[in-house]
């Protein structure tokens, strides 16, 4: 799936600095959490060129928010998600329209997500309703937390969840079957899941040389366990990855 930057929710003006402060924070907050590895379904965030010299409150410039983050960052990241993220290729020849406004990059984005930053009611709301060439189209958005909650299982967020029958050490149980071991920690165990791979419908990992399967038990959450009787096609596909 694919991500981009809402470039309509930069064109709205906040009231004062301290209001479009807090809110490119939580906007930065959002990207962070789509870039990182817990949202397996996207590979990375893209953008056209934001104009930075535009104001985002009265007499304040947008690229005047750099010097108000404490850490160098924070710093760092917003100039990255302001002038550092990938460009699609591709653009369609059709905006998607909302309200009077227009954006190319909306409409490219219009099958995944689109991340807003949270300047008018309009963008707070977890889908958004316009046009592609006179038709009705609703694009899926993200500008707060809630809405990460609502759309993780298509982010491809997942939930580890131990399964108590997987102890420490593998045993045979009561029906004589062998049930294998889970000697990660509930952390290890998410942490790699997190960066688990998709191998043929299964999901696997590989931590400390040895291998791991994840099975969904409902929803988005997961159980896990040492699996290192696989075939040597999924291992080399596991091993083609970087682990440690």
């Amino acid at each position: 799936m694919i991500a981009a930057i809402n470039d309509l929710s930069f064109k709205r003006n906040f009231s004062d600095k301290n209001e479009a402060i807090k809110k490119v924070h939580q906007w930065m907050d959002i990207c962070k959490e789509i870039e990182s590895q817990k949202t397996t379904a996207v590979k990375e965030i893209y953008s056209l060129m934001l104009n930075t010299s535009a104001e985002i409150a009265p007499n304040y410039p947008l690229i005047d928010l750099v010097k108000e983050f404490e850490t160098r960052d924070e710093k760092r990241y917003l100039i990255h998600l302001l002038t550092n993220l990938s460009q699609p290729e591709n653009i369609p020849q059709d905006p998607f329209c909302l309200k009077g406004e227009c954006s190319y990059i909306c409409s490219w984005a219009k099958e995944g997500w689109i991340i807003s930053l949270e300047s008018a009611l309009l963008f707070g709301e977890s889908i958004l309703d316009g046009e592609v060439k006179q038709e009705k189209v609703s694009i899926k958005n993200i500008s707060k937390q809630e809405h990460i909650q609502l759309y993780e299982e298509f982010l491809g967020i997942r939930h580890y969840e131990a399964n108590k029958k997987h102890r420490k050490q593998p045993y045979i149980d009561a029906a004589g079957r062998y049930v294998a071991a889970m000697d990660l920690s509930d952390l290890e165990a998410q942490e790699l899941l997190n960066c688990a791979i998709e191998i043929e419908g299964n999901i696997y990992g590989k931590r400390n040389g040895r291998y791991y399967s994840f099975q969904r038990h409902h929803d988005n959450y997961y159980h896990g366990y040492q699996n290192n009787n696989l075939g040597l096609h999924i291992r080399n596909k596991i091993d083609a990855e970087r682990w440690e």
